[in-house]
């Protein structure tokens, strides 16, 4: 009898610690499950944050030189303009630099900007994940948008669509052809998530000596801006001065 109850207790105990094991096990299981979801949802939401916050280099823009009078009064100013192609991998091509030349010295960089719901945004569509942006001309303060200088390239297509490939995608392409219709009609644009479709123009005074890009929001809206550091566009001008350069003294050699 009394071997009996032993095996009992024994057999009440060993469950007892069983059981306990399972139930850890299950804690820490779930425990652990729990902080891959928080960690699953944190990267989600840094990744949301990211598309809202971020914006994309859209253009360049650097002063090549000015006319000022006796009053020390900028009366044209000379601008290199050149706008980027960015592929589905994220690589920057640039696109042939533009001469541009307006009265004064502030130039308003003009577009259409596309705005697509937040949702469309957060979720990074592979299509809609960011705003768009088409430029369409620069002009000054002391002259009127329609004397501008255009940006588009043939048959009125912006640049940026008409890249080396010479191929845009059929919904940008769409987007483009209906612009202006859908500027004038919201509820058309919302079908096709669109919470915004506006013109913008972007401007401020310009210095030479100064790099000058223009940026994208993500979540809509162009920034001018001053910028230091890497560029594009005066790489691309150092080289051809070199190049210029190296003939030059080529030339002068073999006379």
């Amino acid at each position: 009898m009394r071997n009996f109850l032993k095996r009992v207790i024994v057999l009440v105990v060993l469950t007892t610690i069983m059981a306990a094991g399972v139930n850890m096990a299950i804690y820490f299981a779930s425990r652990n499950a729990r902080i891959l979801q928080l960690e699953r949802e944190r990267k989600h939401l840094e990744k949301v944050i990211n598309r809202l916050t971020g914006k994309r280099r859209m253009a360049e823009l650097v002063v090549d030189g000015q006319v000022t009078n006796g009053k020390r009064q900028v009366r044209q100013t000379t601008l290199l303009w050149e706008e980027f192609v960015t592929g589905k991998d994220g690589k920057r091509t640039p696109l042939p630099i533009k001469k541009i030349v307006i009265p004064g010295d502030t130039p308003y960089v003009d577009g259409y900007v596309l705005k697509f719901r937040n949702t469309f945004v957060e979720n990074g569509d592979l299509l809609r994940g960011k705003s768009l942006a088409f430029f369409r001309r620069i002009f000054s303060s002391k002259q009127s948008p329609q004397s501008g200088s255009s940006l588009l390239g043939s048959h009125g297509v912006p640049a940026c669509l008409t890249g080396k490939s010479g191929r845009p995608d059929t919904f940008t392409l769409n987007l483009w052809q209906h612009i202006r219709q859908l500027m004038q009609h919201p509820a058309a644009a919302a079908k096709l998530g669109l919470d915004v479709v506006q013109g913008q123009a972007v401007y401020r005074p310009v210095k030479p000596g100064r790099l000058y890009v223009i940026y994208l929001q993500n979540d809509g809206g162009l920034e001018f801006t001053q910028q230091a550091g890497e560029s594009s566009l005066i790489n691309r001008l150092l080289k051809e001065a070199d190049r210029t350069h190296s003939q030059t003294s080529t030339s002068a050699t073999s006379q």
